[in-house]
């Protein structure tokens, strides 16, 4: 099998739940292949579905820096950011999918990670500044859409009260 056969292979396992083969497939390519980026950025996921965020991250760090790029770089600086989090590390996380959002504008699952980060980070305003921008922008739910304006307001003015 070639590199990509091989992680297709590793994908259908962990899909079918059976992790501990998953990760034995992917550390045989990483033998092969220790300097790939997307087999060093398949064993960090394999790590970070086994709850070994610590490892994960040192191999999506590795990934990043042996060249990844596109749609696995895009979906990588979330993994890390998720794993900066979960570990408790909340500013680095916001940074890291701060830089997630910044590189892939169009990506609102990225987003919806960040909003979530600000929220663990004691930055309340602006995880809900995010996710009602996010609301607004891409739902179809024409209740929702019928107040898109006055949630475009509330947006940037969270605190408001109305004097009486």
């Amino acid at each position: 099998m070639n590199i990509k056969q091989t992680i297709s292979k590793a994908k259908e396992l962990r899909r079918a739940d059976e992790l501990d083969e998953s990760q034995e497939l992917l550390l045989s390519l990483l033998d092969e292949y220790p300097n790939d980026p997307q087999v060093l950025f398949e064993v960090g996921g394999a790590y970070d579905v086994l709850d070994e965020a610590r490892i994960a991250l040192s191999y999506y760090q590795k990934a990043i820096d042996a060249g990844l790029e596109g749609d696995s770089l895009e979906e990588c600086l979330v993994c890390i950011g998720v794993c900066q989090r979960g570990l408790g590390e909340m500013s680095t996380a916001v940074a890291t999918l701060e830089k997630a959002v910044a590189q892939f504008p169009d990506n609102n699952s990225s987003r919806v990670f960040l909003a979530l980060a600000y929220y663990s980070d004691g930055q309340d305003d602006k995880a809900v500044q995010l996710l009602l921008d996010l609301l607004i922008t891409t739902t179809q739910d024409p209740e929702i859409l019928e107040f898109a304006g006055v949630f475009d307001y509330y947006k940037d003015n969270l605190d408001e009260v109305w004097d009486n």
